[in-house]
């Protein structure tokens, strides 16, 4: 994850496509995380046609995000979290929305999935990766929160 845009990195593209060469999503993973996604659009719109299981709609709506597509995302990701609500998909999926308010720059709201995603992670006692993910993308976003929003409130006064 390249910690400035919170948006996964492919570093050895053959070790990647060497550990992932069985997944159908191959092909749009490479180009979405490649910086394409563009040509990544098309393969995950296909995908999703023939098989519209949860990853895959995360898949194109990631892909819709980094095109710019930040309503569509948010709303796609919304009704995924709805559908995976209670279940161990529930935490990424947060996590996902987050990245979208992120990448928008919306990043109050990016905040409140981060911290939900990171909530449910340490709930669920999810591995140390994906719980320091999520602390790392909470902290990225808190530091580019406006101003006013860090402004101290009169109990932070309190002693």
């Amino acid at each position: 994850m390249d910690a400035l845009t919170l948006l996964p990195v492919i570093e050895d593209p053959r070790e990647f496509r060497s550990a992932h060469e069985h997944d159908r999503a191959l092909a749009v993973l490479e180009k979405l995380w490649g910086g394409q996604p563009e040509e990544a659009e098309p393969l995950a719109v296909e995908l999703t046609a023939c098989e519209p299981t949860i990853r895959h709609r995360a898949l194109l709506a990631d892909v819709r995000r980094d095109l710019g597509r930040i309503a569509w995302a948010s709303s796609e990701y919304r009704e995924l979290i709805d559908l995976a609500r209670g279940t161990a998909r529930e935490a990424v999926l947060w996590q996902h929305l987050g990245k979208v308010h992120f990448v928008g720059r919306d990043y109050p709201r990016a905040v409140e999935a981060f911290v939900v995603a990171l909530d449910l992670r340490v709930r669920d006692d999810s591995s140390e990766d994906l719980v320091t993910s999520s602390r790392l993308a909470l902290e990225r976003a808190e530091l580019l929160l406006p101003a006013h929003l860090h402004a101290p409130t009169s109990r932070d006064h309190v002693q």
